[in-house]
């Protein structure tokens, strides 16, 4: 299953990259290729998979992790712990140069909603809720690590 054309957005995100003096390797490259044709949640070792079928050698997990980190590092996933994988940010999914990975808060500032059934994942950014659940916490005293919520549930197709 195919959900994004990797050409569309692959030239724009490595350009981006690019700017900002990263080094983008063969391997990278070709995890952001495998990346960018992933539906839904994306595990590591569902791209290690793909790039040994890509690849005469044989390759250790910890490469596929390193390039999804250096990724998520980038703003093109996001590592979601709560489902053990990655997801494609949805602003990579259009030209947004006005907000998207500039400013940090907006882009971080996440609900992700997880389909425990077929993977689907749909991320909203709802700045207002946000930052009134942040500033709730804050009055806590309690300092976040993370800045997305995952919120686990069946979607519209599969109660269908």
């Amino acid at each position: 299953m195919t959900k994004h054309s990797a050409p569309d957005y692959k030239t724009a995100i490595i350009a981006r990259a690019r700017e900002q003096g990263l080094q983008i390797t063969a391997l990278r490259e070709q995890v952001l290729d495998i990346v960018l044709r992933q539906e839904g949640v994306i595990k590591a070792y569902t791209v290690l998979a793909q790039m040994q079928r890509e690849s005469q050698n044989v390759l250790a997990p910890p490469t596929a992790y390193r390039a999804l980190d250096f990724w998520a590092e980038q703003g093109v996933l996001h590592k979601i712990p709560a489902v053990n994988g990655y997801i494609l940010c949805s602003h990579v999914q259009h030209e947004c140069n006005s907000h998207c990975h500039r400013d940090e808060h907006s882009h971080n500032s996440s609900f992700i909603l997880v389909c425990t059934q077929c993977g689907t994942v749909d991320e909203q950014s709802l700045n207002r809720e946000w930052q009134a659940l942040h500033q709730a916490v804050e009055q806590t005293g309690f300092a976040l690590n993370e800045e997305h919520v995952v919120l686990t549930g069946v979607c519209g197709k599969c109660r269908a």
